[in-house]
């Protein structure tokens, strides 16, 4: 089964801008700059739309803007279907705190969803789907998945950075990554993306 799953962190929220963590639902839309980052992001896989077979967000605010914004820049109209696993990590009693306060290691001894658990999520969320997909999450589930496939610790990731609207490009059944938090596409990683449609 061909796959390439395409993950994409929501772009620049009021809780970003705001400096804080959270998993609210329908809290903290996307600022006028996630709009026009996740636009922008779009416009760089235009030319490859033909190729998309499904959509999929998270279920908060700001994934699921990013979604229509994303397809608005690929100049694509295609539903988008919330898929539960994409969701934001599960951060306790530390949501809505600042990312200052946010413990860095050790998540699960303060009722944080553990690093490895967001991965293993996201994974089985994308793991069985055919063909070039769209996945709209969060920073530390795509992280954390890209660790899982990679084989590596939370701690041996610390600076690595998915930033707003980035592309992190994967093939889950094979266990390979192409990118991870690109800002732009690489001739490389447009020809990884051609050849998929061969």
């Amino acid at each position: 089964m061909q796959q390439i799953a395409i993950l994409v962190r929501h772009g620049e929220s009021e809780a970003n801008a705001k400096g804080i963590i959270s998993r609210d639902i329908n809290k903290f839309p996307l600022t006028p700059l996630g709009r026009e980052q996740a636009r922008n992001s779009g416009k760089q896989l235009a030319e490859f739309k033909s190729l998309i077979n499904g959509v999929y967000s998270s279920p908060l605010l700001r994934a699921q803007q990013t979604a229509q914004e994303f397809l608005t820049g690929m100049n694509l109209s295609k539903n988008i279907e919330i898929l539960d696993g994409l969701t934001e990590t599960y951060f306790g009693e530390h949501n809505n705190i600042p990312i200052s306060e946010f413990p860095v290691y050790h998540k699960k001894q303060f009722g944080i969803e553990p690093f490895e658990d967001n991965g293993k999520r996201i994974l089985n969320a994308i793991m069985n789907r055919e063909g070039m997909n769209l996945y709209f999450s969060h920073m530390l589930p795509i992280k954390a998945t890209v660790c899982n496939l990679l084989d590596i610790m939370e701690e041996d990731a610390r600076s690595i950075i998915i930033k707003n609207a980035s592309l992190t490009v994967l093939e889950p059944e094979n266990g390979k990554v192409h990118s991870i938090g690109a800002l732009e596409l690489s001739e490389r990683l447009k020809g990884i993306l051609h050849s998929f449609s061969r």
